[in-house]
């Protein structure tokens, strides 16, 4: 009884000391600090999920990106690997559910909740780094300027069809509404209309 008590002591003193000694050597200078007692991560809003290096070669491309948009922008990409890390395989699995295309790696931005796909041109990763709006899935930045005007020649569509499909536009997405979001459309109408006046 007496030994382990007294051996509990010298324990509870050696731990005492390594603190103050950890406290008293603020300049960096002595020992690094264990691991244990290093502060939390700080937040990122920007996730890599990713595999680990030479499992598959767009991976490894894109953790070049990374690297030195990381540099370049002084900016924390964490990264999660879903090989290895079972809480990262399951965010992995509920950000891509219910997504046809869901190529492998995958950028998130927690903030912007947009998502990057496979392996993306560098001025795309940039954007979204940023948190900057990104093109629809599929669509590249030069395909933006192969878009077609439906209506005339000079891309006019007539006054009457323009109301046409605005009617039914509005016809289908009453639809989807509930009676009271019904209800609620119906007593904004009449606030706009009575405001109009």
């Amino acid at each position: 009884m007496m030994r382990s008590s007294s051996f509990l002591v010298q324990v509870i003193l050696a731990v005492l000391a390594a603190i103050l000694l950890l406290q008293s050597s603020s300049d960096g200078a002595s020992a690094p600090m264990p691991a244990f007692l290093k502060r939390k991560k700080t937040y990122t809003p920007l996730f890599f999920f990713t595999v680990p290096k030479g499992t598959m070669d767009e991976c490894d491309g894109m953790e070049k990106m990374i690297k030195s948009l990381e540099k370049e922008q002084n900016i924390k990409v964490q990264r999660l690997d879903i090989m290895r890390d079972r809480a990262a395989r399951k965010l992995y699995e509920k950000l891509v559910e219910g997504n046809l295309r869901s190529p492998f790696p995958l950028l998130y931005h927690r903030e912007s909740l947009q998502r990057v796909y496979g392996l993306a041109d560098e001025d795309l990763v940039r954007s979204w780094s940023k948190g900057r709006l990104l093109p629809e899935d599929g669509q590249n930045l030069e395909d933006e300027k192969d878009i077609t005007v439906l209506g005339g020649p000079e891309g006019e569509m007539m006054e009457d069809d323009m109301e046409m499909d605005m009617e039914e536009l509005e016809m289908e997405m009453d639809a989807e509404l509930s009676p009271m979001q019904r209800r609620g459309k119906e007593a904004m109408k009449r606030r706009m209309e009575e405001g109009r006046k």
